[in-house]
């Protein structure tokens, strides 16, 4: 069993889950949190994605992609792929909550999914391109 898990780890996909859950944790319970107390779901999830943002910049970093790039040139590359992520992530939420009133807490959920596949590919291609042999 330790070998299953211990060759699960050495897999970036598997590593970017693990991240990918706690950042899920992380900025869902952000988002929900600053709903909760009545802060604007567009506001929220503006808050909410900083702060996912710089926890899973550290878990991807160190952890995912074991990078030894030069810190301040990855930062700028991995920035941009949440700043892309992030414009389709409040298009999203408009279109589903402002439009499809969808409730904000689903749309929080719908809108996970499609930003995952958007961080996957563009840190795995881009971010950390350097390190990306799987």
């Amino acid at each position: 069993m330790k070998t299953i898990i211990k060759n699960l780890i050495q897999r970036k996909e598997v590593r970017f889950l693990i991240v990918g859950i706690i950042n899920t944790a992380v900025g869902y319970g952000s988002y929900a949190i600053l709903l909760s107390i009545g802060t604007q779901y567009l506001i929220a999830n503006t808050i909410a994605t900083i702060i996912g943002i710089i926890n899973s910049y550290l878990w991807n970093r160190f952890f995912t992609f074991n990078s030894k790039n030069k810190a301040l040139a990855e930062i700028a590359r991995f920035f941009s792929v949440y700043l892309v992520s992030y414009c389709f992530s409040m298009l999203f939420l408009y279109l589903i909550v402002g439009h499809f009133n969808i409730n904000t807490y689903l749309a929080g959920v719908l809108n996970i999914i499609s930003t995952t596949i958007i961080s996957w590919y563009g840190h795995k291609n881009f971010s950390f391109k350097d390190n990306n042999k799987i």
